[in-house]
């Protein structure tokens, strides 16, 4: 699929659906705010949040090189995780419950190797981004593919070692970065309109954007992480 019919296809999938889906933006925006707006308060000021609150929600997974809040970055990229895994489970025709949906990285026996592959995959990204921010944000697209694949390798039972689902991303994504690069810049138009909504439009842009970025994933891997 092109990256047109990628985003056509998520917005033919939403459609109905909408109010669910939405209820799922919402939670995971409750979320974001418990574990990053109110430490901030007295520092960061609403539009510097939301426009936080946009990148954080790229399943890129770039939060390592922000050199500030290191720790409720890295719990906050951990808990976004379950977006990715929600919306790639509607993608298939599965609409789990919104609230369970919303923490489906605990989920399902996906916790353990989800949380290693992610830490692991967290302290490469910083690393890599030590020597310079360019290598960092392109070893972030090489491991953007991480969490779906570990939800497949789980979800069909077969073992997912601390670094399987990253190794595994490296690979998959080989020759494909600058594909989903490009689809990551494709929202900016719509992120800037969630921030001058002060963060409401994310409600309807979260689902939008995991639900596209899903269909890059399954489009890309077809059944290979999910047949043993």
């Amino acid at each position: 699929m092109t990256r047109a019919e990628l985003k056509e296809d998520a917005k033919a999938k939403l459609h109905g659906n909408w109010a669910w889906a939405a209820t799922i933006g919402l939670i995971m925006i409750i979320i974001y705010i418990i574990f990053d707006l109110l430490p901030l308060t007295t520092t960061t000021n609403s539009f510097n949040y939301n426009k936080q609150l946009a990148g954080n929600f790229s399943s890129s997974n770039f939060w390592a090189g922000r050199a500030n809040n290191f720790g409720s970055n890295f719990i906050i990229g951990f808990l976004m995780l379950s977006a990715a895994i929600v919306f790639l489970h509607f993608l298939e025709g599965r609409k789990d419950h919104a609230i369970g949906g919303a923490f489906s990285v605990f989920t399902d026996g996906r916790f353990v190797p989800e949380f290693l592959n992610y830490l692991l995959s967290y302290i490469f990204q910083w690393l890599w981004t030590l020597l310079l921010v360019i290598p960092g944000l392109v070893k972030s697209y090489s491991y953007a593919m991480t969490p779906y694949i570990v939800n497949d390798l789980v979800a069909s039972g077969q073992e997912v070692g601390p670094t399987t689902g990253i190794s595994a991303s490296r690979e998959l994504m080989d020759g494909h970065k600058w594909e989903f690069f490009v689809l990551d810049l494709s929202f900016i138009g719509w992120d800037i309109l969630a921030v001058l909504t002060l963060g409401i439009g994310f409600i309807w842009l979260i689902p939008y954007e995991q639900t596209t970025k899903a269909n890059f994933y399954r489009n890309l891997a077809g059944d290979k992480f999910r047949t043993i």
